[in-house]
């Protein structure tokens, strides 16, 4: 075996080494947020089908849409930061 491959031998070994990953998050905390947070969504989405063409309430639609939404801006923005800290 030559120098060279020693040497590419080592720095191998000291890549793989620096290359972890993390643990992972907490699987209950996990499902207990995806949980809370479908349930927000699906809650948004419930109370937007209540409105009628027959009664529109543009209140209950916002209602429902700012549920909607509050429950994609605490899963793509606020957990994210919540889990990694």
């Amino acid at each position: 075996m030559s120098n060279q491959h020693v040497a590419n031998a080592t720095g191998a070994q000291a890549s793989e080494d620096t290359n972890v990953t993390s643990k992972g998050n907490n699987p209950v905390l996990s499902v207990v947020l995806f949980v809370v947070l479908f349930a927000l969504f699906g809650a948004g989405l419930y109370v937007m089908s209540l409105v009628s063409m027959d009664q529109p309430s543009v209140g209950v639609f916002l209602g429902g849409l700012g549920m909607c939404l509050l429950a994609l801006y605490c899963t793509f923005d606020l957990v994210p930061r919540f889990l990694t800290r």
